[in-house]
C-alpha cells in the first residue's frame, strides 16, 4: 500500500510540474491577453477602490478633524486622552460600511481575471488541437469571449467566499472563546503566565488545522470559473463538477493551488514594503492640506501600502488563472481533451 501511494505521489508531482510548465508556456507566448486583463483589473481597482475609500474619508473627515481638536485640547491642557474615544464608534460604523463594498470589488475582479485565464487557456488548446499556428488574442476578442460567463463566475466567487468564511470564522471564534475565558482549563497566556500545553493544543494548533481544512475546501473549488468557462454550466454545477474533478487529484490540486497562493502572497509582501515609499509622500501631502493633523495622516499612511498592493497583485493572480485553467484541462481529458468555447470568432 505504501509503494503504491509513493507511485501516486511521484505520478502527481509529475503531472503537477508539467501543468505548471504549460502555464508559464501559455502565459508567455499569450501575455497580451494575461497581462492585459490584469491591467484592466488593476484599473478598476485603483478607480473603484480608490473612489470608496476617498469616499470614506469624505464621511469620516469631520471626525478626524474632531479627534485632533480633542487630542491638542487634551495636550494643552496637559490631561491624559484617548486616540478616538469620542469617534470610535462612528469610524466602526463607516468601516463596517467601507468594507463589504471593497470585498465586492475584489470579488469581481477575481472573478474576471480567473475567467479571463480560462478563456485564454481554451484558447490556445483549440489551436494546438487545429494545428494552425499560434493567433493573437486580442483584449477585445478577450472580453467578448468572457462576457457570458462573468455573471456565473461572480456567483461562483461569492459561493466561494461563503464556503471559506465558516472555517475562517470558525478558527476566529475558537481564539475569541479563549480570550474571553469561555473554554475550561485553557488560560491565554501573559507575560508572567506562560503558555500552556492546552493553550499550544487548543489556542495555536487548533485554529490552523481549522484554516487548513478550510484551505483544502477552498483548493477544491478552485476549478470552478474555468469549468463554466469551458462546460457553460451554471455556477452550483461548476461547483460541483470541481469538486468531482479535484476529487482524484488532491494532492495535486492542493500542491498547485498552494503554489499560487504563495505566489500571490509574497508578491503582496514585496508590493506592501514598495507601498510604503508612496504613503511616505501622500502622508506628507496629507499633513499639507490637514495643518499637520496626525490622526487622518496616520489613518491614509497605514491604508496607501495595502492599496498600492492591491492595485498590482492582479498581474500575479493573472499567471494563478493560467494555472488553475491548465490543470482544469489536464483533470479532465489530459492533454488532448479540448473544449470548444461559445461561438465567438476571434477578431
Amino acid at each position: 500500500m505504501t509503494g503504491r501511494s509513493a507511485v501516486f505521489g511521484s505520478e502527481d508531482r509529475r503531472a503537477g510540474t508539467s501543468v505548471v510548465a504549460e502555464a508559464l508556456r501559455i502565459a508567455g507566448r499569450d501575455r497580451r491577453p494575461v497581462f492585459g486583463s490584469a491591467v484592466l483589473a488593476g484599473v478598476v481597482a485603483l478607480f473603484a477602490g480608490g473612489g470608496i475609500v476617498a469616499g470614506a474619508f469624505a464621511v469620516s473627515w469631520g471626525l478626524f478633524l474632531e479627534a485632533g481638536r480633542a487630542a491638542e485640547t487634551a495636550i494643552a491642557d496637559e490631561d491624559s486622552y484617548v486616540a478616538y474615544a469620542d469617534q470610535w464608534d462612528d469610524l466602526v460604523k463607516v468601516a463596517f460600511c467601507v468594507y463589504p463594498l471593497l470585498l465586492l470589488v475584489a470579488v469581481v475582479l477575481i472573478a474576471w481575471l480567473l475567467t479571463a485565464q480560462a478563456v485564454t487557456v481554451a484558447y490556445a488548446r483549440e489551436r494546438a488541437a487545429a494545428g494552425t499556428p499560434a493567433g493573437v488574442l486580442t483584449l477585445h476578442a478577450l472580453w467578448r469571449r468572457s462576457r457570458p460567463h462573468l455573471g456565473a463566475a461572480v456567483r461562483v466567487q461569492l459561493l466561494t467566499l461563503v464556503c471559506a468564511l465558516v472555517p475562517g470564522l470558525a478558527g476566529l471564534l475558537v481564539l475569541v472563546a479563549i480570550q474571553s475565558e469561555m473554554v475550561p482549563g485553557v488560560v491565554w497566556p501573559t507575560y508572567h503566565d506562560p503558555a500552556t500545553a492546552q493553550f499550544i493544543l487548543v489556542g495555536r494548533i487548533l485554529p490552523v488545522v481549522i484554516w487548513a481544512l478550510g484551505f483544502a475546501l477552498l483548493t477544491r473549488f478552485s476549478l470552478a470559473t474555468a469549468v463554466r468557462v469551458t462546460d457553460n454550466c451554471s455556477a452550483t454545477a461548476a461547483m460541483r463538477r470541481s469538486w468531482a474533478l479535484t476529487r482524484a487529484a488532491r494532492l495535486r490540486t492542493t500542491g498547485i493551488c498552494l503554489l499560487g497562493t504563495v505566489a500571490v502572497a509574497v508578491a503582496f509582501t514585496v508590493l506592501r514594503w514598495f507601498g510604503v515609499f508612496v504613503a511616505h509622500w501622500a502622508g506628507l501631502v496629507m499633513l499639507a492640506v490637514t495643518g499637520g493633523n496626525v490622526w487622518v495622516t496616520g489613518v491614509l499612511v497605514l491604508v496607501v501600502p495595502v492599496a498600492v498592493a492591491l492595485v498590482a497583485v492582479p498581474f500575479v493572480l493573472a499567471p494563478v488563472g493560467v494555472l488553475l485553467g491548465c490543470l482544469r484541462e489536464r483533470l479532465d481529458g489530459g492533454v488532448g481533451g479540448v473544449r470548444v468555447l461559445s461561438g465567438v470568432s476571434v477578431g
